[in-house]
């Protein structure tokens, strides 16, 4: 169930452009969140162009854009539930993510050519998500999108690990990131 926004400079990407994008980020960010691509979880995820007009509101340096720069700037806010994707994954969306936008725009997209373009992995703590009035967590998040059972081990240890920690310090019962 990842939510991907991207932000970008108004002009810098034709419909098609945004269409071919949306396309091949839907596979990468799903295979990053649980794992595996699917028609289940393709149905739940959503992927949101936002454009901001270089001319108006996007700063760099403290100066706005007189123009677009070729392949424009992007921010890729991604959000999914906390613990999961190990750091290898993350460190897989960042590449993927990367590579879909110079071979789409034609760009070249070795550091620090695309410098301008950051992915911000936003993790979201159990008891945070919710769906149809409920709180749901990593868990029921799996279940919901089939998620691949690789990842499973990885995300209870995560979770064991930091209730271990949240009980050692004596968190409160009802802190942020105990879950529902």
């Amino acid at each position: 169930m990842p939510l991907l926004r991207i932000t970008h400079l108004a002009g810098a990407i034709t419909q098609a452009q945004k269409e071919q994008l949306a396309t091949e980020l839907a596979s990468v960010l799903l295979v990053a969140e649980i794992g595996n691509d699917n028609p289940t979880a393709r149905s739940l995820e959503h992927i949101i162009f936002q454009e901001i007009d270089a001319k108006t509101s996007w700063f760099v340096g403290g100066k706005l854009q007189a123009s677009v720069p070729t392949g424009g700037y992007f921010i890729f806010d991604v959000v999914y539930p906390f613990g999961a994707a190990p750091q290898a994954a993350k460190t897989q969306l960042h590449k993927d993510i990367n590579d879909v936008v110079a071979k789409v725009l034609g760009v070249d997209g070795a550091f620090p050519n695309r410098a301008g373009d950051w992915v911000l992995i936003n993790e979201i703590t159990e008891g945070n998500w919710g769906v149809s009035g409920a709180t749901v967590g990593i868990h029921d998040i799996y279940a919901a999108t089939q998620g691949s059972t690789e990842r499973i081990p990885y995300f209870e240890s995560l979770l064991s690990a930091q209730k271990q920690m949240f009980d050692t310090h004596h968190y409160p019962a009802d802190a942020p990131g105990r879950g529902k």
